[in-house]
């Protein structure tokens, strides 16, 4: 994941960016991820890197889904 693409995903999970998947897997997995930062903001890191593993089995989802959201 590029340095463009970590920030606005960093900026979705804190809810200062909007973004909705086509994927419902990667969608549930984002609205997980937002509820953990809410509770600890703290957990950041480990969210991302939650992300990219995820990101990582999935390539089709993370292909289409990073390009969508480098174009936010």
């Amino acid at each position: 994941m590029d340095a463009v693409i970590q920030e606005k995903m960093e900026k979705i999970l804190k809810g200062e960016l909007k973004y909705t998947s086509a994927n419902l897997a990667f969608n549930m997995l984002i609205s997980k991820m937002k509820k953990k930062l809410q509770t600890d903001p703290g957990n950041l890191d480990a969210c991302m890197k939650e992300l990219e593993v995820f990101l990582g089995k999935y390539p089709i989802v993370a292909k289409v889904d990073l390009a969508n959201i480098a174009a936010l």
